[in-house]
């Protein structure tokens, strides 16, 4: 596509760091309404949609360390984010749940999130961001398969999870299964 009417590959690719670029922003920005890191709000996620679960099963399921874990509940634990219960069965597990101030703090960042996302992308019409999510889906698809990741995600979400641990390993590494992967830190939880 050589023909200046149309947009260059590097003008395509260029566009959508913007677009990552200036969500990066927002992010940043929205730090000071919300202030929860990525991490602390993916292990909340997490406990929210497996209440009383261990941080084992966190570390299963966000392919982080469990040290990383234990160090991240702790502090969502100082904050008033978390409890830790003594599990009667086992007394070196501690089971977790959110504490209503967590649970509104969740709530909150969903909501700045929400409506942000909604800002941006209800300028297309739904039949627009299906195509949108189409096209996107297969450059993904194709991006993970010259990357040589084969991850097994189930969504968007999961697979952002993995692509930040990547990026925090600082190296190329093949993926062919949701355990290949555990990252030794969640920075900022």
């Amino acid at each position: 596509m050589n023909d200046n009417k149309y947009p260059q590959n590097k003008d395509i690719i260029g566009m959508i760091e913007n677009a990552h670029l200036l969500r990066k922003l927002f992010i940043r920005r929205s730090n000071g309404i919300c202030p929860l890191h990525f991490s602390q709000v993916s292990i909340m996620k997490t406990i929210q949609k497996n209440e009383n679960c261990t941080q084992t099963d966190i570390a299963e399921k966000l392919r982080v360390t469990p040290a990383s874990v234990a160090t991240s509940t702790k502090r969502l634990q100082k904050a008033g984010l978390i409890t830790k219960t003594v599990d009667s069965e086992n007394l070196r597990c501690k089971r977790l749940a959110l504490t209503t101030q967590g649970k509104d703090i969740l709530s909150k960042n969903h909501k700045i999130f929400d409506e942000y996302d909604s800002l941006v992308l209800d300028i297309f019409n739904d039949n627009e961001k299906k195509q949108l999510f189409e096209y996107l889906d297969r450059m993904i698809l194709k991006m993970k398969e010259i990357e040589g990741i084969n991850d097994g995600t189930s969504g968007p979400m999961e697979l952002t999870v993995l692509l930040r641990c990547l990026m925090e390993m600082g190296e190329k590494k093949e993926i062919n299964s949701p355990d290949a992967i555990i990252c030794s830190d969640t920075k900022g939880v």
